[in-house]
Parts: structure tokens; sequence; C-alpha cells
């Protein structure tokens, strides 16, 4: 079998011509790349008039047929995510490549923008409603689901430090064995495991907001059964690196409300993921140059200054550590 070819950056040219034999009875418009998604290439278009989504992995993996079925089940619970219309993991298909095409929902993604042109109330509002919705997210029953599921605290605990293990060794990071030894010392005992479905990515740039209304969760190829605290902990992180961190209180409260969960560990889960996002931001931005994904690593390195000094602040407040002392 010929070995088929890992495209990091697939052209305008390329995704119209295998959308109009896709579609070979229809009328394909306003073909316009999108350029937020890490490893995807996606774009916007229009099927006779219809609005969707079309997202292509670099190269071929399972892992697309599993989110595409995972997130139809969703749709079909009634939660607020893209119905999948179209997807092949193969490149035996019209387009010569993997790809999945989805409805393009209403919104854009959480930004500045968007904080920015709500007020003080609006904000407060959206932000509840987050929580609301990502506490419905947590009792979904996932029994029949295909994702990873956790049954324990500490074996969560364990896949989360390789990760994070595995992207320092990436990183070439100096003496990480001090930060694997504080994950160690001050990980949450077993009984505090609030073990739910989690998106496991949750963060601003996978939602969308219409009218000041949460209209859409993205991306749910990182969905397990793991622990709550850590979607909340992440939505709470990455909104107060970007500069908000009394709306991260504000949905921390929210959370606590809707729940009825104390939340007691999220200090740890919020450091991990600090660590764990600091060491990461600056390989996704080397990856994006070294594939030729140039408009996304430009992107990444206008976020990178303005995240990694706030997460080193969130680090050394929490940890006493200097993560400069790592690089």
């Amino acid at each position: 079998m010929s070995k088929r070819p890992v495209r990091h950056s697939i052209s305008l040219s390329f995704a119209e011509q295998g959308l109009r034999k896709l579609f070979s009875n229809s009328e394909i418009t306003e073909l316009t790349p999108i350029i937020t998604g890490f490893a995807n290439s996606i774009f916007a278009f229009k099927k006779d008039g219809a609005a969707f989504v079309l997202r292509m992995p670099p190269a071929m993996t399972s892992s697309l047929v599993r989110e595409a079925e995972l997130t139809n089940a969703l749709f079909r619970m009634g939660l607020p995510v893209p119905r999948v219309l179209e997807y092949d993991a193969t490149y035996q298909n019209p387009l010569g490549h993997p790809f999945m095409i989805m409805e393009r929902l209403e919104g854009v993604n959480f930004s500045d923008e968007i904080v920015d042109s709500l007020s003080e109330s609006g904000m407060k509002r959206l932000f509840r409603e987050v929580a609301e919705v990502l506490y419905r997210v947590h009792r979904v029953d996932a029994t029949g689901l295909k994702v990873t599921k956790f049954p324990t605290l500490q074996s969560f605990l364990n896949a989360g430090l390789q990760n994070i293990k595995r992207f320092a060794t990436l990183r070439q990071m100096k003496n990480f064995e001090v930060f694997g030894r504080w994950f160690q010392q001050n990980s949450p005992s077993e009984e505090t495991y609030n073990k739910a479905f989690i998106h496991n990515d949750f963060h601003p740039f996978n939602l969308l907001v219409s009218d000041g209304r949460l209209s859409g969760i993205l991306d749910w190829n990182d969905a397990i059964v793991g622990e709550a605290q850590v979607d909340v902990a992440l939505f709470s992180l990455t909104t107060e690196a970007y500069g908000y961190p009394a709306l991260a209180n504000e949905f921390i409260s929210a959370y606590k409300e809707t729940s009825g969960l104390s939340l007691g560990e999220i200090d740890f889960y919020t450091t991990a993921l600090a660590i764990q996002k600091f060491i990461q931001i600056s390989l996704q931005e080397r990856q994006m140059k070294e594939t030729g994904q140039l408009e996304k690593a430009e992107l990444m390195g206008l976020l990178r200054s303005r995240l990694e000094r706030n997460l080193a602040k969130i680090i050394e407040e929490n940890t006493e550590l200097n993560v400069y002392g790592f690089q």
C-alpha cells in the first residue's frame, strides 16, 4: 500500500475540488479558511445556501470516526453541538483525504471582542449559562459512549502526569522532576473523585457565542470519563490567563452553585493544567511553523507572551516555583 501524504496545511483549491466532487449536484459557495484549530485544516462553506464546516486532519486517524459518532450522540441528547453530516477517516473518498463535515452553528469564538461587547450583567449571565451547560455535559450517561473511562482517580491522575511529562520531554525542559514531585505530593485523595463525562479541552476557543448567549461547544476529540473539576479548572484558568481573573472566579462560583459540588481540589487541577499549558504553548507554535501553518503560528505567537506570563504567575503563586528556571 502506498504511503498517504500528511497534509498539515490543506489548500483552498484542494478542499474546493474535493467538495465539488463530493456534492456534484449541489452549488458550493463562500468557501473560506478558518485559522483556528491546532492541527486540522478547517473551512467554512455553503452548500445550496446552507452553512457548513469542513474539517480535515493532517492524516488518517481513527479518532475522527469516534469524535463524529460522539458529537452526533451529544446532538441527539440536546446539547449545543454541531450535527455531523458526513465523515470518512480514509483516503478512499471524493476529497482524497480524511474529513468531517458538520453544520455551522451561529456565533463566534469566545474572545476579547465578546467580553468588550457585553455589559457586566451580560457577562455574568453568559458565564452562568456556560456553567449550567457544562454541568449538563457532566451529567451525560457515558455508558454507551466510545470514550476512555478512568475507573479511579489515581488512574486518571497517572495518565495526566504522563501527558505533562511527554510535553516536558519534547520541550527538553530541565529539572521537570521538581514539578513531578509537586504533582504527586499534592494529588487529591481517591474519595474526592467527581467521576463524570468531561470535554477535557474546555476553553474559550472551543465555545461559540451568539447575541450574548452560548451557542455551541466544539472539538470533542479529547472527551473522556474523568474528573469533572478539570473542565472547570481549564475554563477558569484560560479565562484568567487571558486577563480576566474576576470572570474566572464568577464562572467557578456559578458552577459551584449549579452543581452543588464544593470544588475543593480546584486549585490543584488549575495549577497542574497551568504547568501543562505553559510547557505546551511553545511546542504548538513551533510545530505550526515547521509544518507550514504560518497563519496559525502567527496567531499563537500573539497569544503566547500574554498567556505564558499569566500562566507563570499562577504557577508561582500556587507552588512557589519559578517556571522560568526550568526552561
